[in-house]
């Protein structure tokens, strides 16, 4: 048995997803379009990077716990600063979804993050 028992830890790590990489986020905010271009690194349950929206790039820090993620971002809206929370779960073709949340303003809206396909 002890053989065997670094054999499956092996192979457990060994399937853990690592989702550093560039994603993109499309979505809606109370009739706002949302389109940002982020580029993730992943460490354990950690996720970092930096994403770009209409020339702003914003640092962005979250978890990913299963197919649960959850990251936060600064903003701003008519020079009042803000906080996005964006909390989804990936569905069956490697997407996550779910809503974001606008702070202070207490608004809402829905979002979709994609990792982007890699061109040879």
């Amino acid at each position: 048995m002890k053989r065997l028992l670094p054999l499956v830890f092996l192979s457990a790590t060994a399937f853990a997803a690592d989702n550093s990489g560039v994603w993109t986020i499309s979505g809606d905010i109370q009739g706002y379009d949302l389109a940002e271009s982020c580029t993730f690194t992943q460490t354990a349950d950690k996720i970092a990077g930096l994403c770009k929206i209409e020339g702003t790039t914003r640092d962005t820090t979250g978890t990913i716990d299963g197919k649960k993620i959850t990251f936060s971002q600064p903003g701003e809206y008519n020079g009042q600063a803000l906080t996005l929370t964006f909390t989804g779960f990936m569905d069956d073709k490697n997407v996550f979804r779910g809503s974001v949340d606008v702070q202070p303003l207490n608004v809402t809206g829905t979002f979709s993050l994609q990792k982007a396909e890699v061109k040879p």
